[in-house]
């Protein structure tokens, strides 16, 4: 990643240039207000590509000051053409890219902040005021997500407000990511827990305006959504699809920034200052408990390996006996091993595990439960320690061959048909 605002030529220039740029083309922006929608939207267009002739093309270009990117933000949320919005859109991510306001400084362990740095989040007050009145605030941040799942009328105007909104999502997303993965990044290496404090996201979900947990279920909601693609644009369909993509980033960004802070509790450097609430693992695996619709869904369409292992994992432990004194002859996997799939799948050898397990949470879910959490540690390289493929394939094919033996009204679905044959092909490649 390219870090422009570090180059030889010093601060106080760079803000000569950058003024001399802001006054030179939000001049184009001035007067719009006095033309027609045509007019006016050409003009937005002219400034958009200045900022870009300016700002990405040179190789030594000039960084857009704040107001410039608070005028690009405000067409990306108040355009009135498509082509606006999807040009403001484009324009920021890539002005992100090239001139990052938080960055690993090279061949550091340390964080570079840029001081005042333009944000489009606002996390003080609710009520609008003056150049802010822009800004997203958290509790609007959480409508966004519930308006996701409003469906589209055939008229322009309403095509046209979701396709904002989902630009507007997808950049916001954009935003918080670029901002949290350096943050998370250096506090896993260094445990410095007041660069996630400070983040975004963290700030996002502290706030008092946003209900948590209503804020996973509607992510989870709009994720598991049909979505009709008949009669709808290309480009109403490859932008749902960005969405999409978008809402699972946030989520996984969630669920690592709970693992971090959950860290820094065990480490005894949080506060009562830093609040508490229930990890979004918890609130996933609570709201998939009771839905086996949900639950398909959320496992074909959330593609995170590590933690959709992690939310198979937690699923299953709640139903998995638990004897408090362990025998030489007990099939029950013990403490350790049921943070395993090796060892929770072991608990199926048992035919009176199976069969209780199954009894509770049904067949079809436990077909699910076991073939997701395995494909999905297919994926990741490094399997638990002492825990090979081959070890888990066997443990697998075990796992959904011992469902039928203790009750043959049980059917195998087609997708435990895929898994077992997927199993035993690695098995063969293993041999």
């Amino acid at each position: 990643m390219s870090k422009e605002t570090k180059g030889n030529t010093s601060r106080a220039a760079m803000n000569t240039y950058g003024a001399g740029l802001e006054a030179n083309t939000l001049a184009m922006l001035d007067s719009t207000g006095a033309k027609d929608n045509r007019d006016a939207n050409e003009d937005r267009l002219q400034y958009l590509e200045a900022v870009r002739a300016a700002s990405l093309v040179p190789a030594n270009g000039i960084p857009p000051t704040n107001k410039m990117y608070q005028a690009m933000f405000r067409i990306l949320r108040f355009g009135r053409t498509l082509e606006l919005v999807a040009a403001s859109f484009h324009l920021l991510t890539q002005l992100h890219q090239r001139y990052p306001w938080v960055y690993i400084s090279d061949g550091k362990h340390e964080l570079d902040i840029v001081d005042e740095a333009w944000s489009p989040f606002n996390f003080g007050s609710d009520v609008d005021s003056g150049e802010k009145d822009i800004s997203v605030r958290s509790s609007l941040f959480q409508e966004l997500i519930q308006n996701m799942n409003k469906g589209v009328e055939e008229s322009e105007e309403s095509d046209l407000k979701i396709l904002g909104n989902m630009f507007l999502f997808k950049y916001l997303v954009h935003v918080l990511k670029l901002d949290f993965t350096p943050r998370n990044q250096v506090f896993e290496e260094t445990m410095n827990w007041s660069l996630l404090k400070e983040s975004s996201l963290n700030l996002l979900l502290a706030s008092r305006r946003v209900n948590f947990k209503l804020l996973m279920k509607d992510c989870l909601s709009t994720m598991c959504s049909p979505f009709d693609a008949d009669g709808k644009s290309t480009s109403l369909v490859e932008l749902h699809k960005g969405m999409l993509s978008a809402m699972k980033e946030l989520l996984v960004m969630i669920i690592e920034l709970d693992a971090s802070k959950k860290k820094a509790d065990t480490e005894g450097i949080t506060n009562r200052g830093d609040g508490v609430r229930t990890p979004a693992l918890e609130i996933i695996v609570d709201e998939l408990t009771y839905d086996e619709y949900l639950l398909s869904n959320f496992l074909q369409v959330f593609d995170d390996p590590k933690w959709k292992l992690e939310i198979v994992l937690q699923y299953l432990t709640k139903y998995i006996p638990k004897p408090s004194v362990r025998t030489r002859r007990s099939n029950t996997p013990q403490g350790e091993d049921l943070k395993t799939l090796n060892g929770i799948l072991k608990t199926f050898s048992n035919g009176t595990n199976a069969k209780n397990i199954t009894k509770k949470i049904g067949p079809v879910v436990v077909q699910i439960l076991i073939g997701h959490g395995f494909l999905a540690q297919l994926t990741i390289s490094n399997t638990n320690e002492g825990e090979s493929i081959t070890e888990i394939c066997n443990s697998v094919i075990a796992a959904l061959t011992n469902l039928k033996r203790v009750d043959q009204k049980i059917e195998i679905l087609p997708f435990g048909k895929e898994v077992l044959f997927t199993a035993e092909m690695v098995l063969k490649t293993k041999a």
